[in-house]
């Protein structure tokens, strides 16, 4: 769908995906780079988010593995994350996101909120916190992974108007019923 998506509607010129397990592949997969995109002329290093459904806002995270390896947020250097779900694409600026994120939400979230969710083994907990005399309510989310080994991945959910709303620059892409069949 992500190769359709971008010949047919971005009309790009060139797709270059890193989904081998040779070193150039994996050296940009651990920049949270999964595919380049020339679009007129420009190349764009593209980080590709899936989701079964769309829920209306951005998962964003921010512990890979929790707590001591930071997210894609903090470790990816794409010029774009493009947000697929069933019936939209989101084409959305990882500089703008990483800022407003890095600088501004993160530092809001108390440390322990992230420890109580840990904690309690649950998937999901919703938390408000005041943003420019707001009261926001964000989603923190966990997942449980294992391999082997187990692990909990834990980031943030929230509504895309409230990113837009504080500077995150997205694009929405609405998928006709012709191209999703």
């Amino acid at each position: 769908m992500a190769d359709r998506f971008y010949r047919d509607v971005l009309k790009v010129s060139e797709i270059k995906r890193f989904n081998s397990d040779s070193e150039t592949d994996m050296q940009m997969q651990r920049q949270d780079v999964d595919v380049m995109l020339t679009l007129n002329e420009t190349t764009y290093r593209v980080s590709e988010k899936f989701r079964e459904k769309d829920y209306g806002d951005l998962y964003v995270e921010v512990f890979s593995k929790y707590p001591k390896k930071p997210g894609w947020l903090h470790t990816g250097s794409p010029n774009a994350i493009l947000y697929f779900t069933p019936e939209s694409v989101y084409w959305i600026t990882h500089k703008s996101l990483s800022a407003f994120c890095v600088a501004i939400l993160f530092p809001l979230i108390p440390e322990n909120w992230y420890d109580e969710l840990f904690q309690s083994h649950k998937t999901i907990i919703s938390k408000r916190l005041f943003l420019n005399k707001k009261l926001v309510k964000i989603n923190m989310i966990q997942a449980h992974n294992r391999d082997g080994a187990t692990w909990e991945t834990i980031g943030i959910s929230a509504p895309f108007g409230f990113f837009e709303e504080n500077g995150v620059k997205i694009k929405r892409f609405c998928l006709s019923n012709s191209f999703i069949s």
